[in-house]
């Protein structure tokens, strides 16, 4: 379960207006259901916007589900708040990875030229790699969890004879030519290619994609609040609501710069 966070600005009457009175916060929270698949909360507040928000209440409303707050672009938790955003951690690396994969292919590149490395700190990736085989002719992934990469090395090896490279050294990788990061900041200085990633920052031999916003599946966008980003909605529904569907989510990407690229 999770919480996601409406703000509106408050109408007050007329008898308000004239006296100058500012309008009451109004919060109200109901509970919304996407059948035989998932469940969450939504607190829609009324308030001033040019005044703190009401954390307290926010949080007494929210309960026990009051750290996996999703909140409107554009609003912060105040640091003395008793309560904490959910911080996506396995999806959109994964969205990452799918629309990647989608991209190289319609870039139809030799791929006896191609060298791909994967950053994937917390092996969430392992699962998801196969589609790159017939892409790259190596394929190597920057990882602190080792052993979440064990039966993945194996499969590939044993059903297309690909040694999966692995390391947790970063540097590894400017020994590719491809890599997909979800932080460009993530990327070693030296590299030169192509990057895929969700937060680009430019790169003097690089070229750099990232993906468009992701299209929920209508069940999904229909829930889905206009002021909540999409792909946060989706990864509180992947990772704290089991909702599978979403771990396919891909969409094209765009070039954001390109210097000396492939």
């Amino acid at each position: 379960m999770f919480v996601t966070l409406g703000v509106l600005p408050p109408q007050p009457s007329l008898r308000r207006r004239l006296f100058r009175r500012r309008a009451k916060d109004t919060l109200s929270c109901s509970r919304v259901t996407l059948p035989n698949d998932f469940s969450f909360y939504h607190i829609q507040l009324t308030h001033d916007l040019t005044l703190p928000l009401p954390w307290d209440k926010i949080a007494g409303a929210a309960g026990a589900f009051r750290t996996r707050l999703l909140l409107p672009r554009g609003v912060t938790i105040d640091a003395d708040a008793d309560a904490a955003l959910f911080v996506p951690q396995k999806l959109p690396l994964r969205y990452l990875c799918g629309s990647a994969v989608h991209t190289l292919a319609q870039m139809q590149r030799d791929p006896a030229k191609l060298r791909l490395c994967v950053v994937d700190p917390s092996g969430v990736l392992c699962d998801a790699l196969e589609p790159f085989v017939p892409l790259v002719s190596e394929l190597r992934v920057v990882t602190d969890d080792l052993l979440a990469y064990g039966e993945t090395a194996d499969r590939l090896m044993q059903r297309y004879g690909l040694s999966l490279l692995l390391t947790p050294d970063d540097a590894d990788a400017a020994q590719c030519n491809l890599l997909i990061a979800d932080d460009a900041a993530d990327v070693p200085l030296t590299f030169a290619g192509i990057v895929f990633t969700n937060h680009p920052q430019p790169r003097m031999n690089a070229a750099v994609y990232t993906p468009a916003p992701p299209v929920l599946p209508p069940d999904f966008a229909a829930l889905c609040p206009p002021e909540i980003d999409p792909l946060v909605f989706a990864s509180a529904a992947f990772e704290l609501c089991a909702a599978d569907t979403l771990s396919n989510l891909w969409s094209p990407m765009a070039e954001q710069s390109a210097v000396n690229s492939l």
